[in-house]
């Protein structure tokens, strides 16, 4: 990776890290944690500029200034706050508009800084400039101006994946995808830029990856066959097109790079443990039932993310025993699920051994398997084994089991 590149994300992380630490924090009194963190952030900004230093003066290599920089870059990435996750029919807050605002413009003001110095070396002075002094007519203008200097310099690949990615954050996808494509050629074979390519493409598309954003990351990972946004889109390609078993290969790949404390960790998790489970249906057809499951509005309204869903199978003979369960999260809904004998609660009795069965989903409002009042479930069906289309909707409180006559 070029100097530009590592120059520019370096600064413009430093930049976000500053302005969107105060907007993202909790709304509460200063402790010592945030101010430990205000200190290590200027600590390694002055790192950040000892190395580049140290570059110039030839006292360090390209590959140990790489390395550093990476390093003080993930030192950085972990002193930044996590922001506390909402439901999704809540609105974000003021300060949370203000934050995704910032890190929209933080790019546009790199170029502002390339545009007017011509220089890669000249993203040093962004870090003084202030985000208030920026209008949408000056980001425009700054945007154009680039635009107009990069047809002198059609060969600037990284100037015109810049422009790109500008454009991107401007939601401006079509001269998004036309920047990147004249960037290509000069970087053919940078795993960062053609994973990118990749996902902007994609995103255009509605999410489709075939085509020419599936080879866009055949070629990121053959320049970096660990490149995790690479491996995330493989995996995607995989899964969308019912290849469960190399999707499973893929995300698997990509879980060995990322922190197992990460938000990511846990979605490659919950999307590797999806594709193994449609991997087992789709080679025993007739073995299990799947479907989907989701909450009728006044419902959902009423409950939190972290409350527990039940999907269970039970047999038709009145026995209340489940056969086959699945838990899930309030959050996660409408989600899809499976019931085979790998959610069986007692081997001897598995949903396989039963042609016909009953299924159905319950919310839990205290998480326990055992209903309780105010608790809400879906309508009883009996389907058969096999069905793949069942569609669950939690509408309605939760009545007790009647016991049959004895």
């Amino acid at each position: 990776m070029s100097f530009f590149v590592l120059a520019a994300g370096a600064l413009l992380v430093l930049a976000l890290a500053i302005l969107m630490f105060p907007l993202l924090r909790k709304n509460h009194a200063p402790d010592q944690s945030s101010e430990r963190r205000a200190t290590n952030i200027a600590l390694m900004r002055d790192q950040l500029r000892e190395l580049e230093n140290d570059r110039q003066s030839g006292n360090l290599s390209a590959e140990a200034y790489d390395q550093t920089h990476r390093e003080i870059h993930r030192r950085l990435l972990d002193e930044l706050p996590t922001a506390e996750p909402t439901a999704n029919h809540s609105s974000p807050g003021a300060s949370r508009k203000t934050a995704i605002a910032v890190l929209l413009l933080l790019p546009l003001l790199a170029i502002g800084s390339y545009l007017y110095l011509g220089s890669p070396r000249a993203l040093n002075p962004v870090l003084q400039v202030s985000p208030e002094e920026m209008t949408p007519a000056k980001i425009q203008q700054m945007v154009e101006g680039l635009q107009q200097r990069l047809v002198n310099e059609p060969e600037n690949a990284e100037g015109w994946a810049m422009l790109g990615r500008s454009y991107r954050s401007m939601e401006r996808l079509p001269e998004a995808i036309e920047a990147y494509a004249r960037a290509e050629a000069g970087l053919a074979e940078n795993a960062d830029f053609l994973a990118e390519y990749a996902d902007l493409l994609a995103t255009a598309n509605g999410g489709d990856l075939s085509g020419k954003p599936l080879r866009l990351v055949k070629r990121a990972l053959e320049a970096n066959p660990d490149h995790l946004i690479a491996l995330w889109l493989a995996g995607t390609a995989a899964f969308n097109g019912k290849d469960f078993a190399n999707a499973t290969q893929f995300w698997d790949r990509a879980l060995a790079t990322v922190d197992p404390t990460s938000g990511d960790h846990q979605v490659l998790a919950e999307n590797i443990a999806e594709a193994r489970r449609l991997s087992k249906v789709d080679a025993e057809p007739g073995k299990a039932i799947s479907g989907t499951v989701s909450l009728a509005p006044e419902i959902a309204a009423a409950s939190q993310p972290d409350e527990t869903v039940f999907v269970f199978a039970r047999p038709v003979d009145g026995t209340r025993f489940p056969l086959a369960v699945v838990k899930l999260r309030v959050g996660d809904l409408p989600a899809k699920f499976v019931l085979d004998d790998s959610s069986a609660m007692v081997a001897d009795k598995a949903i396989s051994g039963h042609p016909e069965v009953i299924v159905e989903a319950r919310l839990s409002r205290t998480g326990d398997a055992i209903g309780r009042d105010g608790d809400k479930q879906s309508a009883a069906q009996t389907v058969k084994l096999g069905d793949s289309k069942l569609q669950l909707r939690i509408d309605r409180a939760y009545v007790p089991p009647t016991r049959p006559a004895s």
